[in-house]
């Protein structure tokens, strides 16, 4: 895996740790997770006529929540599923992609059951239902897992990554296997009706993890009565529709288990459509398993209680791993400070309280046991930078090319406007944020009439260069620097002049 270094002598751009937040009386939870299912493939992103099924219960949750326009996941389902549950980015958690036996779940990070279990003098009950996927292995071998490791006090659903079969499939509820035919979106949407209506009647607040195996592959007809694209669709892109309807109808009966007055309820897709079925703008080049927006981006709707003014859409840049803080927050459990969380609460935004803007969202995908597989990206209001582990740069300017087609940086440098040139240095340094540990500070610097020098401690791998700013907002790398080092330390030294101020940071980019 590939980590990009910084090293500065003033506050780090972003706080690793979040407060404990003062509990309120709470509302239940229900957290809906569709598989392999974008933005192009739901009708409230994608409003091209007839490219995407008819989803009325999903778009009922945002008549009355708040739709996220700009709402991201992991390129696939895995990672996607531990940040919300650890509330940590996967360079925390080693989950980067598709789960494998080195990349597992670890009973070491603190999961938001775990955190429930720990407050329970409140009286939240936990249940998780459906997919899981956080663990590799044999059915024998993961099947106790998500009670073990997730924290779950009750699990049902298939423990692995894709169902074999949606008419014959193994079911796991509480470390026990089965063989079961009933249609898997049915089943689940059983189980977990049967569970809330059991909370409800016996009075008990509670948060309810439902996470579906549909419309992921392998494309299959549902039951008819489920869909409207009769009993033999022709291709593969209609049967994905049919069990994207298929879902949604059986949303529409989970829904009616549930009081609106006091539910909380937030539907996402877990990443990307799959680049067999997806749709435009995006293409098979552009979707699930990238970083690409195709891949990363969508739908990210949340309605309830906490919600004030429901019916209206909202930009701000919004990440799965925020879910963790958010179903807390809004079950009215205090948040752990125990563990450096990435996750932030979107219950100000929800709430309309005038939040403080997000002015970055990162991605991640990558391969611990391959350090050239994947990347990472930031992106901000307006551009994206892709930073590939092969060490080549992607940089997209996403208001006016969404798809994102033309790669900014395929001239070089030399052909970024001065203002996409500031964009592309800010961004590629605050990339360096993203990082588990912190830098070893400067062995020392000095400042004098003929010049500036900083002494850091030298990189084993990675490229160093000293970099400027007069704002620590836009950074770029100094021009006319020179450095001199003996393999333990690296000084640089550039001249500076005496009027203005600047600011100095060595970023190390490349290989840890």
């Amino acid at each position: 895996m590939m980590l990009h270094r910084f090293q500065r002598f003033f506050l780090p751009v972003i706080l690793l740790a979040s407060l404990a937040v003062a509990a309120h009386a709470g509302n239940n939870v229900l957290l809906i997770i569709a598989d392999d299912f974008g933005t192009d493939s739901q009708s409230l992103y994608n409003t091209t006529p007839g490219a995407t099924a008819p989803t009325p219960n999903i778009n009922s949750l945002a008549a009355s929540g708040v739709r996220f326009t700009q709402g991201y996941a992991y390129p696939v389902c895995s990672p996607t599923r531990a940040s919300i549950l650890t509330g940590r980015y996967g360079f925390r958690t080693g989950m980067g992609d598709v789960v494998t036996a080195a990349s597992a779940l670890t009973a070491a990070e603190l999961t938001l059951p775990e955190v429930v279990g720990q407050n329970s003098g409140l009286g939240i009950q936990a249940g998780m239902f459906g997919k899981w996927h956080l663990s590799d292995g044999t059915p024998a071998a993961v099947r106790t897992l998500p009670n073990s490791i997730g924290g779950w006090p009750h699990y049902a659903g298939s423990t692995s990554g894709a169902l074999m079969s949606y008419s014959s499939w193994l079911k796991t509820t509480n470390g026990s296997n089965a063989t079961v035919t009933t249609y898997p979106t049915t089943d689940v949407v059983n189980d977990a009706v049967a569970w809330i209506n059991a909370r409800n009647g016996a009075g008990q607040k509670w948060i309810a993890w439902l996470a579906f195996n549909a419309p992921h592959a392998p494309f299959h007809v549902p039951p008819t009565n489920l869909h409207s694209y009769g009993t033999n669709p022709a291709t593969n892109l209609l049967k994905y529709r049919a069990a994207v309807e298929a879902m949604d109808t059986e949303i529409g009966r989970l829904l009616q288990s549930v009081n609106p007055a006091t539910t909380d309820i937030i539907f996402i897709g877990d990443n990307g459509t799959p680049g067999q079925v997806i749709q435009a703008p995006y293409n098979s080049t552009r979707a699930k398993d990238t970083l690409y927006e195709g891949g990363t981006r969508v739908p990210f709707i949340i309605k309830g209680p906490s919600v004030s003014s429901g019916g209206r859409t909202d930009a701000t840049l919004v990440h799965v791993v925020d879910l963790f803080s958010t179903i807390l927050e809004m079950a009215g459990v205090p948040l752990p400070t125990s563990v450096a969380l990435d996750s932030r609460s979107l219950m100000p935004i929800l709430g309309q309280q005038n939040p403080a803007e997000r002015g970055r969202l990162y991605v991640e995908k990558f391969d611990t046991t391959d350090p050239t597989s994947g990347g990472r990206g930031l992106r901000d209001d307006r551009y994206k930078l892709i930073r590939l582990n092969n060490g080549s740069d992607e940089f997209y300017d996403l208001t006016g090319d969404p798809a994102e087609a033309s790669n900014l940086l395929a001239g070089g440098l030399n052909n970024l406007s001065p203002v996409q040139l500031s964009y592309y240095y800010r961004l590629r340094f605050n990339l360096g944020a993203y990082q588990i540990a912190d830098p070893a500070p400067p062995l020392s610097h000095q400042y004098s009439a003929s010049g500036f020098s900083i002494t850091v401690p030298s990189s084993g791998s990675g490229t160093q260069s000293l970099w400027q700013s007069s704002d620590l907002d836009f950074w770029s790398p100094v021009a006319g620097a020179t450095s001199s080092g003996n393999g333990l330390q690296t000084t640089f030294t550039v001249p500076v002049s005496a009027a203005g101020r600047r600011f100095f940071s060595v970023l190390t980019e490349g290989a840890e």
